[in-house]
């Protein structure tokens, strides 16, 4: 409105005076010019490309949150099909549905859809120890969710910064202020709550999670170096993460094969006789190997395209989502001890991120 009033008026005046008029506009366009393309566009340059791209991440992120919550209910459903965490077969299932991202990367590579990653045996040898703790992290989780309810699973798995915590400090050297620090009380706090009284309590399911818990730290700590290096960053995030579900894959079948293959079939076998449905049990382990797989490729996806702020932020909503389906879909029954302790622990969660972000990475 400003620069039009200054046209307007610039008509009616002398010559002089509308030559230093005009060239006091082009000055005044010429400081808005940058503001204007900036607030088009924090990431494209204009409004369409910002419009583009802010559908982008709401589609990514509707893709993780749906993936996340439907892969631990149809997980759940397969593992109470097959025994669950005691004497069922935990590993098996573990093991087929990476097998099942597996499945669905290896056709995009071969026809060309996705790029095909080219890796030397030292870059190769570089990324598999994060495919090993990937292993121990999803392996560790499954027997969690089998020994235990989803919801109680999802606030043990809330405990996951305490853990990055203590490797950071030890494996790198990172200590972080004690703002920080402090925030780890009111997960640890609020996952103490909610064991208190629940129902499903397990100690399986809390070792099994605190492991995964701990292979995650580790994940993380090694993925912070590999994940720099040029090479995987040619990659992309999509293929990151598909070469290291394929190493985490390798690592489960030996596993899968010795504590549980002498015997699958017979209690597999076992399992139908005594009710279970086969159409409903590979429905399952299928449906949840696909959602795990698409889930945290998307994640991957989407870290690269926000601050790690709002991941950390979209990652502590998703567990409460994931806690809300589970309690609705599945019948996860919750004590108000538990309501209270998840609430606070996954809210420690975002505090943590929150300290991390604003006090520093470390020193």
């Amino acid at each position: 409105a400003q620069s039009y009033a200054l046209h307007t008026a610039s008509f009616s005046a002398p010559s002089a005076m509308k030559t230093e008029m005009d060239a006091g506009v082009h000055s005044l366009l010429k400081r808005r010019a940058p503001v204007q393309a900036k607030s088009l566009g924090l990431r494209g340059g204009d409004a369409q490309s910002s419009w583009n791209e802010n559908l982008e991440l709401a589609i990514l992120f509707g893709i993780w949150y749906w993936g996340n919550a439907y892969y631990n209910i149809t997980n759940k459903r397969a593992l109470n099909a097959l025994g669950g965490a005691k004497g069922g077969l935990v590993w098996i299932v573990s093991t087929l549905q990476l097998f099942i991202g597996v499945l669905w990367v290896l056709p995009l590579w071969l026809s060309g859809l996705r790029k095909f990653p080219t890796m030397s045996a030292q870059s190769v040898a570089e990324i598999f120890p994060v495919g090993v703790f990937a292993a121990g992290n999803h392996a560790g989780t499954v027997l969690g969710l089998g020994a235990g309810a989803v919801s109680f699973a999802q606030i043990l798995k809330a405990c996951e910064p305490v853990f990055s915590a203590a490797n950071e400090v030890v494996f790198l050297g990172d200590v972080q202020t004690w703002q920080v620090y402090i925030t780890l009380i009111p997960i640890i706090g609020g996952v103490a709550l909610a064991s208190l009284k629940e129902v499903s309590f397990s100690w399986l399911a809390v070792i099994s999670c605190m492991i995964a818990n701990q292979c995650a730290a580790l994940k993380a700590v090694v993925g912070k170096g590999v994940m720099k290096k040029p090479w995987a960053k040619a990659m992309g995030a999509a293929n990151q993460y598909g070469i290291v579900n394929m190493a985490a894959w390798s690592v489960l079948v030996p596993i899968a094969l010795v504590l549980e293959g002498s015997n699958a079939v017979s209690k597999y076998n076992a399992f139908l006789a005594k009710g279970a449905k086969q159409s409903d049990v590979l429905f399952n382990i299928i449906a949840s190997g696909l959602a795990f797989y698409i889930y945290n490729e998307v994640s991957f996806m989407a870290l690269n395209k926000v601050s790690p702020v709002t991941h950390s932020v979209a990652n502590t909503l998703k567990r409460i989502v994931i806690i809300l389906a589970s309690c609705a879909i599945l019948g996860d029954r919750m004590t108000i001890e538990g309501a209270i302790g998840s609430v606070v622990a996954v809210g420690g969660t975002l505090l943590y991120s929150l300290a991390k972000s604003k006090y520093g990475g470390g020193h």
